[in-house]
Order: structure tokens, then C-alpha cells, then sequence
């Protein structure tokens, strides 16, 4: 469960993602708080980048490259029919005795309400919270890959967590992407969560990237995954005509 704290901060992100830019007085009522404490939210808000404070108020960093707070992602995840259609289409990829790996990403615990009715899985993750919630949900052995948590994002990547991915071989890879391009890719905002895609794609047989239409034709800053290594795109509505035919070419096979 957020804090008190965490579900105020939550309410300030949500407001401003819909309106782009609140006054103080605006973020005052909206939260029922005093001066003081919303000053502190977007004081605390604007270190973890989330939103740039202005005179009299703040706005919204680009909501496509905001990287919202792991645990407010989790609690919206029952709003998240979107994702949850992808995972169900996901599921059909899968058989007992699979290995596989998953990622940290929230598309991907969606992914975990399926597996319980598999068999002998077992399942490599980068993801604390996709760990517990395998352990929890599903008969899975799983696995944690070793090294540091990156800070408010329950996941862990960089060199160790890379190196330790190389001692495992898996039938197919499930990720989540912050964006793709039909020529470039998968890309990420940040660094270890490109190198740890790179990873996964370099010992499965197989990668299926698990991207809602909002993902598609977004470009970032560190590449994860060239198109020609993507083997399934599944995603949650038909893609034009002109689409398809770029996945088609890149041999990508398109499920939704």
C-alpha cells in the first residue's frame, strides 16, 4: 500500500499528466493539504524528475518520458485492461516446462495472473516485485537475477545482473518497453533497462515484446532491442496497413 505521503504525490502526478499545469491554490484543494506540505510534494515530485516547479505552480515533465514511481504503477494495475488483454494474448505463446525470461516492466506482471495454470515454468526475472508475485501466484521456480535495486523502480540491473542473465539459456524472453520505433526498435529512458533487454534477447530463443499502442512510434535514448531480433510484437489494437508492413519486412510476427 502507498503512504499517505506517496497516494498525495500520486495525486498531484495524475492531475498534472491531465492538465499539463496547476497552480499552487489548484494542488492545495485538489489534495486538501496546507502550502507548506504540496511545496514539499513537488520539491520532492521535481528531484525524482517527474515534474518541473514554475512561479506559483508546476508543470508536467513530457509524459512520455516520465518514469512514474514502481509502486504507483503496481496499485493502477487493475486499471489496466490494456495490459491485461496483451497478456492474455501473451499466454498462448507459452507451454509447460518453458523456461523464460521476464522482465521488471508492469506489462509483464499482468502476464503473471496466466501462468499459474502452466506447469514446470521456470522463470528468470529482473523484477523484485514480479519475483515475489510469482513465488506467491504461480508452482514457477523462479529466479532473481543478482545486483543492485535501481531506487523506486523494484528492479535491478547493471553489470552484475547483466553477467548473471549469461548463466541461464531460456525458449523465449517477455519485455516491456518504454518505446518502438518500426525502424529502430526497442528503446529505453534508461540505461540498465536497455542492457538488461539486450541480455534477454542474446540467451532466449525466442523475444515477444508486450507494447500497448501508446508505445509504438516512440524513439528514446538507449537502444534495447533492434527490430530484426524481435520475434513477436503483441500489442492491444490492429496496426494500419503501412505498420505491418514494416513489422513484416523486419519478420516480426504481430499478435493482438
Amino acid at each position: 500500500m502507498l503512504s499517505v505521503i506517496e497516494d498525495r504525490q500520486q495525486q498531484i502526478v495524475n492531475y498534472l499528466k491531465v492538465n499539463q499545469f496547476a497552480r499552487v491554490v489548484d494542488l492545495i484543494e485538489l489534495v486538501n493539504y496546507s502550502e507548506a506540505t504540496v511545496k514539499r510534494d513537488l520539491i520532492m515530485l521535481e528531484k525524482s524528475g517527474l515534474i518541473r516547479r514554475t512561479r506559483g505552480g508546476a508543470m508536467i515533465v513530457d509524459n512520455k518520458k516520465i518514469d512514474v514511481p514502481y509502486l504507483m504503477k503496481v496499485t493502477r494495475l487493475d486499471e489496466e485492461d490494456n495490459k491485461q488483454y496483451i497478456a492474455n494474448v501473451a499466454a498462448t505463446l507459452i507451454k509447460d516446462d518453458m523456461v523464460i525470461f521476464l522482465d521488471s516492466s508492469t506489462t509483464s506482471l499482468h502476464l503473471i495472473k496466466n501462468l499459474s495454470k502452466f506447469d514446470g515454468l521456470q522463470i528468470i526475472t529482473n523484477g523484485v516485485l514480479t519475483a515475489a508475485m510469482l513465488s506467491e501466484f504461480t508452482s514457477a521456480h523462479v529466479s532473481i537475477l543478482g545486483g543492485s535495486i535501481v531506487p523506486k523502480r523494484a528492479t535491478i540491473n547493471g553489470s552484475k545482473a547483466y553477467n548473471d542473465s549469461l548463466s541461464y539459456n531460456a525458449d523465449m524472453a517477455f519485455i516491456g518497453c518504454r518505446g518502438l520505433d518500426f525502424e529502430h526498435g526497442v528503446t529505453e529512458t534508461h540505461e540498465g533497462e536497455a542492457f538488461m533487454k539486450k541480455a534477454f534477447r542474446r540467451q532466449a530463443n525466442q523475444l515477444v515484446v508486450l507494447a500497448t499502442a501508446d508505445k509504438l512510434d516512440h524513439k528514446y535514448m538507449y537502444q534495447g532491442i533492434a527490430c530484426h531480433e524481435i520475434d513477436y510484437l503483441i500489442t492491444d489494437q490492429p496496426l494500419a496497413a503501412e505498420k505491418m508492413k514494416k513489422l513484416h519486412n523486419h519478420h516480426i510476427k504481430c499478435l493482438y
